[in-house]
């Protein structure tokens, strides 16, 4: 399968660092490359696509900084690792699959790679791994986010950072 990834996203992955890098040497082009992880794109675009999909490139870039931080906080290696946790939790003695984003367990993990969607989605994390982009949208701190759907209960004790379209992203310093 590595193989196949590899194949299909690198002739992608190529093209966009030759269109956004004009001013950038072979040499450097070829580390840049070296250096981004088809499979690791692609984790972090099906978050995007799943989370922030109809989201604005703003919105989308938020999730993907959300991914990044976890990263910088120590709740993985990379972003697969970030995408794909879970943990099990026993509740009235009943055992219950826990994900960090709901898509996960719901069991998504097949986009359409065809659609506008997706394919904003895979730009914005080319992008993020690629040139560390989209620093500013949200701060370092920044780890939790969810839907403006979602009910949150009222003993969240996470502080509001910004809210991007349909999410609200906060950091985990307690609310005063």
């Amino acid at each position: 399968m590595n193989i196949t990834l590899k194949n299909l996203l690198l002739p992608f992955l190529l093209t966009l660092a030759i269109f956004a890098t004009k001013d950038i040497g072979s040499e450097q082009l070829n580390k840049i490359v070296a250096k981004v992880d088809p499979r690791q794109v692609v984790c972090l675009a099906k978050n995007i696509y799943y989370e922030a999909g109809n989201e604005s490139t703003e919105g989308k870039a938020a999730v993907a900084r959300v991914v990044m931080n976890r990263i910088h906080a120590g709740f993985g290696k990379n972003p697969c690792q970030v995408v794909y946790q879970s943990t099990v939790i026993t509740r009235d003695d009943e055992e219950h699959r826990v994900c960090q984003f709901s898509w996960v367990c719901e069991g998504k993990d097949n986009p359409n790679t065809h659609s506008q969607q997706y394919q904003s989605s895979l730009l914005v994390a080319y992008n993020v791994l690629t040139y560390d982009m989209y620093q500013e949208v949200i701060p370092r701190s920044t780890l939790f986010f969810h839907n403006l759907s979602a009910e949150i209960d009222s003993s969240w004790p996470y502080r509001k950072v910004k809210q991007i379209g349909n999410h609200v992203f906060y950091d985990k310093k307690h609310k005063q």
